[in-house]
């Protein structure tokens, strides 16, 4: 059994003053290539297929074509969850009908889980679909437990309570689920995960330990926008198709295809499809940004500007247009702060655990570290070193 798992395309997004619809076509249609020439047995969405819960209707009509395109041209079993950018009701209308041209939607979440069965020379595979789960959603699911779920963990743990004695855990099992999933075992849970400023809730109270889910032959997650493992490596966010801020820019995007054989035969393989245009930062003078000898600077991708100078420049944006045609912004840096935080930066980058400790204890503090603190910090420090070392 061979599946693609995409995730978050969040189709109609806008980057700055710019619709994405025409580099979502283009990737849209690399996939459908690919899929003509790598044969696959399913494809996986795993939320967020509209970037709003009111999509426009060019954006319906992308997303319409692109779903048509996997089940109907294809003739590919496509099984999508709602995420939390999507409205529940309006995916789950007509769901019913879909199902017979083989488009898979689970936009509600139940008490039960939707499955769906799929078969390979191996025997069946079944696929568990998750869509988003919110506190209030787990308490409408499960009224007689309603004091007992407070946060996005409880609702999961929940959830999956009632639903484990159901799944022949002897067979395969796909989990297709959207939320923020990482290992809860650690001192600070969550903090190694790659997110972006539009994908962290305050407190990280949206976390969901991913150890509930260790027991599936593999996760296929939404909602992060960068390619990661969720704790263990058969639980996996395939990340966002493109670079969807300039927090992005240096995110290596892509899909995962995904092969089992027999139980236990796991095969991971990632799938990148050039972008139409780039997402990415230039810093420099006008000067060197416009001088058309610097082909690294000029080109036809999203560009956000740094320009750097120490006096006010007019018609600056007019000029920069016409090097970076789809230039997001002009931001101006003093020349002399560049320096400073350069300078500031490198001397950071010498300093020892120990100094680094003492010049934040100074700072906020006001003191100095005492004797007993000092030697407190140095054994914290080694602690640290080794753990590096060792791991």
């Amino acid at each position: 059994m061979r599946f693609l798992h995409l995730s978050d395309l969040h189709f109609g997004k806008t980057l700055f003053e710019y619709t994405l619809l025409e580099d979502q076509r283009h990737w849209c249609r690399q996939v459908l290539d690919f899929l003509r020439g790598t044969p696959h047995d399913a494809v996986v969405i795993a939320g967020d297929l509209y970037d709003r819960a009111v999509p426009a209707a060019d954006a319906v009509d992308l997303c319409d074509w692109f779903l048509s395109a996997l089940a109907l041209d294809l003739g590919l079993p496509v099984l999508c969850i709602a995420g939390n950018h999507d409205s529940p009701s309006r995916l789950q209308f007509g769901s019913g009908l879909y199902r017979a041209g083989g488009l898979h939607m689970a936009a509600r979440p139940r008490p039960e889980l939707d499955r769906v069965t799929l078969e390979d020379g191996y025997g069946p595979v079944h696929f568990y679909l998750l869509p988003y789960l919110t506190p209030s959603d787990g308490k409408n699911l499960f009224p007689d437990q309603k004091n007992d779920i407070r946060s996005f963990q409880d609702a999961h743990r929940v959830l999956m309570e009632a639903n484990r004695d159901r799944i022949p855990w002897g067979e395969r099992n796909i989990l297709v689920a959207h939320g923020f999933f990482a290992p809860a075992d650690r001192p600070d849970p969550g903090a190694d995960a790659l997110r972006t400023d539009s994908e962290v809730v305050v407190g990280g109270a949206d976390l969901v330990d991913s150890g509930l889910f260790t027991d599936f032959d593999y996760g296929a997650f939404g909602h992060l926008h960068a390619p990661q493992a969720a704790g263990a490596d058969h639980l996996r966010y395939c990340g966002s198709p493109l670079a969807y801020s300039v927090s992005e820019e240096g995110q290596q995007k892509q899909v995962l295809s995904v092969t089992l054989e027999e139980k236990g035969s796991l095969q991971i393989q990632p799938v990148r499809f050039p972008p139409l245009r780039r997402v990415r930062t230039v810093t420099g003078t006008l000067e060197e940004l416009l001088d058309p000898t610097q082909g690294e600077f000029s080109s036809d991708d999203y560009v956000l500007v740094n320009i750097l100078t120490d006096t006010t420049l007019l018609g600056a944006a007019e000029r920069v247009r016409n090097v970076y045609p789809h230039y997001l912004a002009i931001r101006y840096r003093s020349t002399v702060q560049q320096e400073v935080a350069v300078g500031a930066n490198a001397r950071l980058a010498r300093l020892t655990l120990e100094e680094a400790f003492a010049g934040f204890f100074r700072e906020v503090t006001g003191r100095e570290l005492t004797d007993e603190e000092r030697a407190l910090a140095a054994e914290a420090a080694d602690t640290t070193r080794e753990e590096v070392r060792l791991g």
